[in-house]
């Protein structure tokens, strides 16, 4: 199941902005707030997320 980065975005309470920079950083080819997001790519940036919160 794929879904859009707006869609991630609202679920990590996350700008659309800093979600397609992190996107850059890890090397997921997502360019707006429309592109589709695979399983994989969806697993990679909930565990970025994830590892920010437990630094804070």
């Amino acid at each position: 199941m794929t879904i859009r980065v707006l869609e991630l975005a609202e679920q990590l309470k996350v700008g659309t902005d800093d979600l397609l920079a992190v996107c850059t950083l890890l090397e997921i080819p997502a360019t707006s707030r429309i592109s589709c997001l695979s399983p994989e790519h969806i697993k990679k940036l909930t565990a970025y997320y994830q590892e920010e919160l437990e630094k804070k």
